[in-house]
């Protein structure tokens, strides 16, 4: 039997209201609606209802499927979805029935799901409807058994949760009620969440993620948050509104697990979430749910800062975020002016859940930095020795603190080569320069060697992109000359700047080792990941075959 969500109240809009009181500012109440389908309000999940329906799905993991039986961080759930409001409920019931949730793109193919089902050993694969026949044909070829697909629906009225081959019928009312951790060791190493790379260089790796990485992560942006506007509320400087974001990013990057998932549940943001990415809906549900704050990736930004279609959609917005790709001081300062707030710049991974660098409330900028480090964070910039660069250099960051992985699930290998005396080697070059702020120079593996000068491709990037006429830009190092030369691909209609003239437009800017002497290469897009990162693999590869056909 389905049950149907609760028809809202006043009380179950009660967060709709400006916070009357300072400490509630950014905490979840039990009324608040957290989860809410954007195409239709009424269907919602509220703070309250997600924890008895975490416990309905964790009962059914542990008594249907033996998911924690024998102690917690043991049994992987495959999480596969498409963007909606049971997705959170799934997450967190895995967790409170003792399993580790691993959370797949819902752009996969059959055989790329089938590598992480076989990569985490998975016992059971949670799906959405739309995503069950890729979900199935993946089930079948890692041998799992269809009644080892679940499928949850959170169609107004209709919500359901059973095995595909509906023998299995998961939606009940028992509750499993989750232990409660409070040992700090076991909270450092319980995983929770397998996050896997994004695959730019190479096969995807499960980062591991524990209770401990999560809860950093979230109660320090909440945190922080307070401690910013508490004073200003007291003081009539501030008038508190209610935190709103827009679930549009894929879930399966950590921005789906922190903003979407754990966020909205501690501080308290009514998470909106759209059924798949679209702009003109994704403008729409700005306008129409007050969207106060989000964080995006730069290609979203880019559209914001250029696109006709906005006009007053965002409206509401008090802040906004860019990261999981570089993001340059004239792209976010264009999205400024467009949005008529600060749009900061923030930097992190899977690796440390998320970001450890991020510009304050409060804080401009429009230098495109990505801010400060977090507390409790600390930090090393090397050189390719391994020995720190002077300060004031670029250099490569080495991390540690409570919010970095312990490694890579069942690769130990991967672990090793990661980690240097227990500093995690990011493979980003950051500087901190004398204002105090951080700033992502590059990949280091992505830096061009133009005659043993390196070059920075997210340098001509964000240049590439400031010119009107494109739309959309990668540069990456191919063979010319004796060296590696930068060439650049753009989205852009040749018609209107020739090949010519972008060459030009660089040249007039930088300086002559940085010049675009491999060319300009048009495409109809890039290729780019579920979150927006350039997939340079795929570019280097068009490259090669280019040069082989010249061969």
């Amino acid at each position: 039997m389905h049950r149907r969500p609760r028809t809202p109240s006043n009380s179950a809009n009660k967060n709709s209201n400006p916070v009357k009181d300072p400490n509630d500012y950014a905490v979840g109440q039990e009324d608040t609606r957290v989860h809410i389908d954007a195409a239709n309000t009424a269907n919602y999940i509220d703070k309250a209802r997600a924890r008895v329906l975490t416990e309905n799905f964790a009962h059914s993991f542990r008594h249907k499927y033996g998911i924690g039986a024998n102690g917690h961080s043991k049994d992987v759930v495959v999480g596969f979805s498409s963007l909606q409001i049971l997705l959170p409920i799934a997450f967190y019931g895995t967790l409170a029935a003792g399993g580790i949730f691993s959370c797949a793109s819902h752009s996969f193919t059959a055989a790329e799901l089938a590598r992480q089902i076989k990569q985490g050993d998975a016992k059971l694969v949670v799906c959405s409807p739309d995503l069950v026949k890729v979900a199935v044909e993946a089930a079948q070829a890692c041998g799992l058994g269809l009644d080892r697909v679940l499928v949850f629906d959170s169609t107004y009225r209709a919500w359901g949760f059973k095995s595909v081959d509906g023998k299995v019928d998961c939606w009940t009312d028992k509750r499993l009620t989750w232990k409660r951790i409070t040992d700090p060791q076991e909270l450092e190493d319980s995983i929770i969440v397998l996050l896997y790379s994004s695959g730019t260089t190479g096969v995807p790796k499960a980062v591991m993620l524990s209770h401990k990485m999560i809860v950093t992560q979230i109660v320090h942006a909440s945190q922080t948050a307070r401690e910013w506007a508490t004073p200003r509320i007291l003081t009539g400087e501030l008038v508190p509104t209610p935190l709103r974001t827009i679930a549009h990013l894929p879930a399966a990057h950590i921005a789906g697990v922190a903003g979407y998932f754990v966020s909205p549940v501690y501080s308290g943001t009514e998470c909106y979430w759209m059924h798949k990415y679209e702009w003109k809906k994704f403008l729409e549900y700005n306008r129409q749910h007050k969207i106060t704050g989000f964080f995006t990736v730069p290609a979203i930004w880019a559209r914001i800062a250029k696109s006709p279609d906005v006009t007053d959609q965002f409206a509401t917005l008090k802040n906004g975020l860019g990261g999981a790709a570089p993001m340059d001081a004239d792209l976010a300062n264009s999205a400024s002016k467009r949005t008529k707030i600060q749009v900061g710049g923030t930097y992190g991974m899977s690796e440390t859940t998320g970001s450890v660098c991020t510009l304050p409330p409060g804080m401009t900028d429009d230098t495109g930095s990505v801010g400060v480090m977090h507390a409790n964070t600390m930090f090393r910039l090397v050189d390719d020795d391994g020995n720190d660069v002077p300060e004031g250099e670029p250099g490569e960051l080495w991390v540690k603190g409570p919010m970095v992985t312990k490694g890579y699930y069942k690769n130990p290998e991967s672990t090793k080569a990661a980690f240097v005396d227990g500093w995690y080697c990011s493979g980003d070059i950051l500087q901190q320069r004398s204002n105090g702020l951080w700033y992502v120079t590059d990949r280091k593996k992505e830096l061009i060697k133009y005659k043993g000068i390196q070059v920075a491709p997210a340098e001509l990037e964000g240049l590439l992109l400031s010119h009107p006429l494109i739309e959309d830009a990668a540069v990456i190092g191919v063979p010319g000359e004796g060296t590696e030369v930068p060439r650049a691909y753009v989205v852009a209609d040749k018609n209107k700047i020739s090949e010519a003239e972008i060459k030009e437009f660089v040249k007039s800017k930088v300086a002559p080792y940085k010049q675009l002497r491999g060319g300009v290469v048009y495409l109809d897009q890039l290729p780019r990941s579920a979150v927006g990162k350039i997939l340079r693999k795929d570019l280097r590869e068009m490259a090669k075959t280019e040069f082989r056909a010249k061969l």
